[in-house]
């Protein structure tokens, strides 16, 4: 049994040729002065050489021209101390073919000694399949972004939508009588629509605001409620001022006690009591429930599910609702990530 491998003479000329042109790596080999001594038939195909056209060129012939005068005393170096190495991993590293048209390379060092001559051996893998598949990638990322974004606008649109004819044309409804029974009054509910549409004009390309803006309008909306439902409800306010910059998705607090409105019976002896606190990381609102009788108001649940789709993309963490015979608990928790601010 033959114990040592050099006693195989793999080290043989034509054997190592033989290895080399059937490898199935791209394969070059440089001498100490970076002349080009051997290379197999997957490099002269990957930059359009044939016939050993490349044998006794500077190896910067397979680069393009503005990197060869600083890619010299690269060369010089690994000469002198030469070591395995990758290279161009995670650097884009061109080609030049004969064509004179650029390609990213991949490629890696090793060298080997020979009568105390120093050979650079690197193998050159052509990554433009890679890196074609890396921009579409990265371009389905962006492309599902702006998705998300359109998305989350039209939900908010919706949203939108649904509030401001109903929420306008309800309080027109209030206006037209009250100018002639209480001109000063109608004055101030005048100046308090302006506000609550200025605020959604405000807010319109926004997919939160903090909880301070968001109040400010819902103390606007109680007052004209106020004047539609005198003496039949009451908001207390419960949120701490370092939750005042805190972030929510628009309108959610207003359709809240919208909904509280349209499926409680309002009476001055039974009045609506609604709050809206600081709880848990969000906004809590709850109110009394005062059972409707032959109610005929249908509920499609648009307002919440509107609520929970934006919740959706906005936050890892949705809403939550909660109902008992006596009492409705809504519970709206802070928008953390700052990705569509």
């Amino acid at each position: 049994m033959i114990s040592k491998v050099e006693n195989l003479n793999i080290y043989n000329e034509d054997f190592f040729k033989t290895i080399f042109s059937t490898a199935t790596e791209s394969w070059v080999i440089t001498d100490a002065q970076a002349n080009i001594v051997m290379v197999n038939p997957i490099i002269e195909d990957m930059f359009g050489y044939k016939g050993g056209e490349l044998l006794g060129k500077k190896i910067e012939v397979l680069m393009p021209k503005e990197g060869r005068k600083e890619h010299v005393p690269l060369r010089n170096s690994f000469i002198k101390h030469p070591r395995k190495r990758p290279h161009g991993i995670g650097v884009e590293v061109m080609g030049l073919h004969k064509d004179k048209y650029e390609f990213p390379v991949e490629i890696s060092l090793n060298y080997y000694k020979k009568d105390n001559e120093v050979y650079a051996l690197a193998v050159i893998i052509d990554i433009t399949q890679r890196k074609k598949q890396e921009r579409q990638l990265q371009d389905a990322l962006v492309q599902i972004e702006k998705l998300k974004r359109e998305k989350i606008e039209a939900e908010l649109k919706v949203l939108k939508n649904q509030i401001s004819p109903h929420y306008f044309f309800n309080s027109l409804s209030v206006l037209v009588p009250l100018i002639q029974i209480d001109p000063e009054k109608s004055r101030k509910f005048t100046e308090k629509l302006a506000n609550t549409y200025r605020y959604i004009l405000k807010i319109r390309d926004k997919f939160t605001v903090t909880v301070e803006e968001e109040l400010m309008f819902i103390k606007d909306y109680e007052f004209l409620q106020a004047v539609r439902f005198t003496g039949k409800f009451i908001i207390n306010y419960d949120i701490d001022k370092t939750d005042l910059n805190k972030k929510i998705i628009p309108f959610a607090i207003q359709i809240l006690i919208e909904n509280a409105f349209k499926h409680n019976a309002l009476y001055k002896d039974n009045k609506l009591i609604i709050s809206i606190k600081s709880y848990n990381n969000g906004v809590q609102v709850e109110n009394n429930i005062n059972r409707l009788i032959d109610s005929k108001v249908q509920s499609f649940g648009i307002g919440l599910k509107n609520i929970n789709k934006q919740y959706d993309f906005l936050s890892n963490e949705g809403p939550v609702f909660n109902k008992s015979n006596s009492v409705y608990q809504a519970w709206i928790p802070f928008v953390e990530s700052k990705l569509l601010e």
